[in-house]
């Protein structure tokens, strides 16, 4: 959806949350490529806040700011983090004997 609102020039702020995705989802997959804010909200109840700040031109820059900053720490912080994975062979070798 993201993808679709950039490539067709809307530049509206995006506002999403709930089960379907992670504050980490958020920062890894869609920030990267969408240029409006986008504002990840644990629940529904934060939206007039993020709303305020995005509608209030004195505040929008600021806020869109803080937001791009976190994202790029979350990235940050993720790529960081070392990751165990096993090549295919060595996850074979080690493959539990069930039967």
């Amino acid at each position: 959806m993201w993808r679709a609102l950039e490539q067709a020039g809307v530049n509206i702020p995006l506002m999403i949350g709930g089960a379907t995705t992670s504050e980490l989802h958020t920062a890894l997959k869609i920030a990267p490529v969408y240029s409006a804010p986008i504002v990840w909200m644990k629940d529904a109840s934060q939206n007039v806040i993020a709303a305020t700040h995005l509608l209030n031109p004195a505040l929008h820059d600021s806020f869109a700011q803080r937001l791009d900053e976190k994202y790029a720490q979350l990235r940050e912080q993720h790529k960081s983090k070392k990751q165990n994975i096993l090549s295919l062979e060595e996850a074979r070798k080690r493959k539990p004997n069930l039967f």
